[in-house]
């Protein structure tokens, strides 16, 4: 399990604890939100619950998942 910090508008800078086992995917990409501004966020996909959107950049999140292990 790692803890990483959501980047949704609606969720923006709550905890977000993942199970490691689960993610397949995790990518880095400029967003533009509702309001036009843009924002650089990393997406880690678990299926099948779903892809949260997250501030770490993936070498941080590999990071993580390295000191969990």
């Amino acid at each position: 399990m790692i803890k990483l910090t959501n980047a949704h508008k609606d969720f923006k800078n709550n905890d977000i604890v993942i199970n490691t086992q689960h993610i397949v995917t995790i990518h880095r990409m400029m967003v533009t939100r509702e309001d036009e501004t843009k924002e650089q966020v990393t997406f880690v996909h678990c299926p099948p619950h779903g892809t949260w959107e997250v501030v770490e950049t993936p070498d941080e999140i590999l990071a993580l998942i390295a000191r969990s292990a």
